[in-house]
């Protein structure tokens, strides 16, 4: 049972998954791939409350078609020690093509032997950074590019490196026009030493993947932590905004994008509510994108039990800034708030919240409620369908855990995909399985 409260953020400290993510995992899963047009086909539906205005919708992220052809692809990139792996699954009008998957092994990356990488399943970062009308893909810390082409993305196509300062790099650079001058731009986070600190690399960029401008600026906290970093416009100015954040349930930090600084990005940083995950979604259909913060109290490796309580997701609307709305979910202890990913799964025209509920985050007991946006307030504060777990073995998610949402088969509905045990599960938001197959292509290896 869901109850929903207007309340200030929780102040209880958890020690947190680390969990790396480009952007988007999972979380945060859409604002990953960044193309600076309308996200998930937002789009006015007859007799629905959703009816976007606004211009924080027109500059939302959006998942890449990086082949042209309607539906986006389903991008995967994971680290095995040093190696790192990029498959790419072509969207079709039945959702994510399993046999047409794109498998890039680490030597056909062109990356290096010793790059540094997280410890999760990421997604690479789908841009425009030349300007020639094509999502180029950012792939790893070591900030690889897979220059666009017709036909998508191909192993021994053009490919070229983002040109960052220094060493300390463990996530691809996330993307946005964070200084609201019409270039796509990309930040990434570097820790080098005791140092910590932002990289803005201001667009457009050179085929050598040189920046047009560098700029520094410190990234304050999360000590002993890799942050993850989020993109979105919580203000409706039509520049990206950023969130910093760990996945301890430490306070996020909002940089306020379009400001007057060097870099783009507000100098002093807004403290959101705690919490381990952050989404943008337009939830209650004005234009405007809102923010949701996932806090679950689960611990990140299971060694500290989870607190008898509900876990949360604090909502900030675009409408109201000045105001968080808390909703609780699930029952003690289930770990509510987990991961999160915004899309319109009903395609009315909202973006809808899909939550994971995860008792203990390496047992893969995940299941996942869906909150239907489009109400009077925004998300109904009572999940309107959840897809639970199903029997492994029974070529349904038994261990999947939520990895992304978006419209793979381009029918304006958003699916969601699970992974797990090297296999993928896609689902349409209402718990029925559209596709099933494994991450890696059959006959293909990973070195």
């Amino acid at each position: 049972m869901l109850s929903s409260t207007a309340g200030g953020p929780p102040v209880r400290r958890v020690r947190g998954w680390h969990a790396v993510v480009a952007a988007a995992v999972v979380t945060a899963v859409v604002v990953a791939f960044v193309l600076l047009r309308p996200s998930g086909g937002a789009r006015a539906v007859p007799n629905s409350p959703c009816a976007p205005v606004g211009s924080a919708r027109e500059a939302a992220p959006a998942t890449p078609d990086l082949d042209g052809d309607g539906a986006a692809e389903l991008t995967h990139e994971v680290s095995r020690t040093e190696d790192v792996d990029l498959t790419v699954v072509p969207g079709s009008a039945h959702g994510p093509d399993g046999d047409r998957t794109v498998f890039f092994a680490h030597g056909a990356l062109g990356l290096p032997d010793d790059v540094q990488v997280g410890d999760d399943p990421l997604r690479p970062t789908a841009a425009d950074l030349d300007e020639d009308g094509r999502p180029d893909l950012v792939v790893s810390g070591a900030a690889r590019i897979l220059w666009g082409a017709p036909g998508g993305p191909r192993v021994g196509g053009a490919q070229g490196r983002v040109r960052l300062p220094g060493d300390g790099y463990r996530t691809a650079p996330v993307a946005g026009d964070f200084d609201g001058d019409g270039h796509v731009d990309l930040v990434a986070f570097r820790e080098w030493g005791e140092t910590r600190e932002l990289i803005v690399l201001k667009g457009p960029f050179a085929r050598s993947g040189a920046p047009a401008r560098t700029v520094t600026i410190p990234a304050p906290g999360f000590e002993g932590t890799l942050p993850e970093l989020v993109a979105g416009d919580a203000d409706d100015d039509g520049a990206t905004d950023l969130v910093l954040h760990d996945t301890s349930g430490s306070p996020p930090l909002l940089f306020t994008g379009g400001a007057d600084t060097a870099s783009g990005l507000s100098g002093k940083p807004e403290r959101l509510p705690r919490g381990e995950n952050v989404v943008f979604g337009d939830f209650d259909g004005d234009g405007r994108q809102d923010i949701a913060v996932g806090r679950s109290f689960v611990d990140s490796y299971d060694e500290v039990g989870t607190p008898h309580r509900r876990g949360r997701v604090s909502l900030r609307y675009g409408k109201d800034p000045g105001t968080w709305v808390v909703v609780e979910g699930g029952g003690f202890a289930e770990g509510f708030g987990a991961a999160l990913a915004a899309g319109d799964f009903d395609g009315d025209g909202c973006d809808d919240l899909a939550v994971q509920l995860t008792r203990k985050k390496e047992a893969g007991d995940a299941r996942i409620e869906v909150l239907r946006g489009g109400s009077a307030h925004g998300l109904g504060s009572t999940p309107w369908h959840t897809t639970g777990r199903f029997v492994p073995g029974d070529d349904r998610p038994g261990r999947g855990t939520l990895f992304a949402a978006a419209d793979w088969d381009g029918d304006g509905r958003a699916e969601l995909a699970l992974l797990g045990e090297d296999h993928w599960w896609i689902t349409d938001g209402r718990g029925r399985l559209e596709a099933s197959f494994p991450i890696t292509p059959r006959g293909r290896g990973t070195s």
